[in-house]
């Protein structure tokens, strides 16, 4: 009879965000917003993304309850340093107190990071875990976060972890912290439809 041996931790802990699933789930994001405190959101995107048009109704669906929104479509595909950077100076000049990222697992990483340097000192190269960065913790709670896929590939609406390109070292480094897992996943099946169907071919 084969002998297994057990790992000696076999105890683990699943986190996941709340997720809202539905054809048309976007209409409701303000409402959404409204029940989790946000009166000025950011939606974090990218341009290709933008110009099929989900992150405008994103906005107007804030709007519509009275929660003022803007949109930052800068953010680059697989995010570097530098494209976070700018994305931080963007949401520092607002003062918003919320972030939606509508997009694949670039968006979605790009918003985390700028959730966590909008609410927490240092710099990017502080939080990535060693032994590329310093592996700071932060110190401060993050703000709410919606994440809305329109792939299905990564992800990154579920997990407290944001990929990152270092441009100067031709290195991925990630940061990885609780705080960074989205306070809402919101999955529309429609958004998929406006997609471009390389991408959703390669992406799911």
């Amino acid at each position: 009879m084969p002998h297994f041996e057990t790992p000696s931790e076999t105890v683990f802990t699943v986190g996941a965000p709340s997720l809202k699933f539905g054809l048309g789930a976007i209409a409701e994001i303000g409402e959404d917003l409204h029940e989790l405190g946000v009166s000025n959101v950011l939606v974090i995107t990218d341009a290709s993304v933008a110009e099929h048009g989900v992150p405008a109704r994103v906005a107007t669906s804030a709007q519509s309850v009275g929660v003022k929104a803007e949109i930052f479509d800068g953010v680059a595909v697989e995010p570097t340093d530098a494209s976070i950077a700018d994305a931080v100076k963007f949401a520092r000049a607002r003062s918003c107190d919320g972030f939606v990222a509508v997009g694949g697992g670039s968006a979605i990483d790009t918003a985390k990071a700028v959730n966590l340097l909008t609410t927490n000192t240092g710099t990017l190269h502080d939080y990535i875990v060693t032994p590329l960065g310093e592996g700071r913790q932060p110190q401060k709670p993050t703000k709410p976060l919606v994440a809305v896929p329109t792939t299905a590939g990564t992800g990154a609406e579920a997990t407290p972890i944001c990929v990152v390109d270092l441009l100067d070292r031709s290195l991925k480094a990630s940061i990885s912290h609780r705080s960074l897992r989205p306070a809402l996943a919101v999955v529309d099946p429609l958004t998929t439809v406006t997609m471009p169907p390389a991408v959703t071919a390669a992406s799911g």
